[in-house]
């Protein structure tokens, strides 16, 4: 009789990772009987407790992947059934080539002129600066340059706009400069490179669109401040004149344009969003930030422009005995009152007095006032700082307007009776004063 061959000796499981295939009864009964053996010796007991058991192993293995199961077919010594064997040898994935760049999709934007025009741009706004900080006269065939650079919307914080504006332009200068050499990068390759891009070319060809990206928001923002600018000119300034302004105006525009076709249409829409709001925010900020820094520029210049000549104060009140008696007394101690023909708490002061009284007063702006004229010289020597001061005879200095009560008080000078007619007060209630 054939050896008996066991079904254990048939399957070899070499690396177990997975649950292998179900080997049925029958299968193993058909393979013994087609290697020589008898029905008899595959269904006895032992051949049925050796089936389960190696049954119950190969289910309770863990499970393996379809591509690791492999069938050894190479013949065994004594001609025995061919191995069934389960190999976890994980062969590396073969690499995906690189996709080829189809350059005719890829935009080619002229980003160095748009790097030409923001250097012009540049210039031209460090040359507007220049003159803005040396207050010098600006070269311009129309009338409307000057008038724009000398407006509280030509500075910003303090500094001149322009310099703002020659240091963006500069930066987007030097972002489409920058851009312009990636696509120098991807566009001057060999055919055979970018018919089988390398990872280098892939990677140049992916900050190339970024750079057009960058480019088209940075124009975006450039088209906000000029679209402001371009309404301070037209409504604010009256329809002013500026060929500053609207070459800068046109610069901004055309790098935006030139930046917005270098987008594939997928990179568009993407882009778009964010352009839109980058715009929005620039022109509310220009309006808001420009705005308030114009309002206080333009109140500063009106004041430097107001000039006062000088008028004296006309008095309604009528100067009373008593406010004579003071006023004398005053100038014979020595006491003055130092104020300005336009301070309006000189002349309330001198309404307590009242026309008539000679009270020794001090102007100290007998020339008229403007925006950093000097006091005059008698109110320098002893230090004025408040309109109206008061020096008394014992070198007391009184600021504000006071009663005729308080300074002959202060002054030694005698109370008012009951009979002296006053200006501000009855006579009992300035005597009651002037007791307590």
């Amino acid at each position: 009789a054939p050896p008996m061959v066991s079904v254990a000796s048939m399957i070899t499981v070499s690396m177990p990772s997975a649950r292998a295939p179900v080997v049925t009864r029958a299968r193993v009964v058909r393979r013994v009987l087609s290697q020589g053996g008898s029905t008899r010796h595959a269904t006895t007991d032992r051949q049925g407790t050796h089936f389960r058991l190696m049954t119950s192993k190969l289910q309770s293995r863990p499970r393996l992947s379809r591509s690791s199961f492999v069938t050894n077919a190479s013949g065994d010594s004594g001609g025995g059934a061919p191995d069934l064997s389960v190999s976890s040898g994980d062969t590396p994935a073969a690499k995906r080539p690189p996709k080829p760049l189809d350059l005719a999709i890829v935009p080619r934007p002229p980003l160095k002129v748009a790097a030409a025009l923001a250097a012009t741009g540049c210039v031209e706004s460090s040359y507007l600066a220049f003159e803005k900080l040396t207050n010098g006269n600006v070269t311009c065939p129309l009338t409307g340059c000057q008038t724009a650079l000398s407006s509280g919307y030509s500075m910003l914080f303090g500094q001149p706009l322009s310099a703002y504006g020659a240091v963006a332009y500069g930066l987007v200068a030097a972002l489409c400069w920058w851009g312009a050499g990636l696509g120098g990068d991807v566009f001057g390759d060999s055919v055979s490179r970018l018919t089988n891009p390398s990872d280098e070319l892939n990677e140049a060809a992916n900050k190339y669109q970024k750079a057009r990206g960058l480019a088209c928001l940075a124009g975006a923002g450039l088209a906000g401040v000029s679209t402001y600018l371009l309404y301070v000119l037209a409504v604010p300034l009256g329809g002013a004149e500026c060929v500053y302004c609207l070459t800068s105006a046109a610069i901004s525009f055309t790098i935006l344009l030139i930046a917005t076709s270098g987008l594939s249409p997928k990179q568009a829409g993407n882009t778009a969003p964010a352009a839109i709001a980058l715009y929005a925010v620039v022109v509310l900020t220009c309006y808001l930030a420009i705005g308030s820094s114009a309002a206080k520029e333009d109140a500063k210049t009106s004041m430097a422009s107001i000039q006062l000549a000088y008028a004296a104060p006309v008095i309604d009140a009528k100067a009373t005995s008593y406010s004579k008696e003071l006023a004398g007394y005053l100038t014979e101690q020595g006491a003055k009152m130092y104020g300005a023909f336009w301070c309006s708490h000189c002349i309330d002061q001198k309404e307590i007095f009242g026309a008539g009284a000679e009270i020794p007063y001090v102007e100290c702006f007998p020339d008229g006032w403007q925006r950093g004229a000097e006091l005059a010289t008698s109110c320098k020597a002893v230090e004025i700082t408040g309109f109206p001061t008061w020096i008394l005879p014992d070198g007391t200095r009184v600021e504000g307007e006071k009663s005729l009560v308080e300074l002959a008080k202060a002054t030694g000078f005698r109370a008012p009776l009951p009979g002296d007619a006053l200006q501000t007060e009855d006579a009992s209630s300035q005597l009651d004063s002037f007791l307590n």
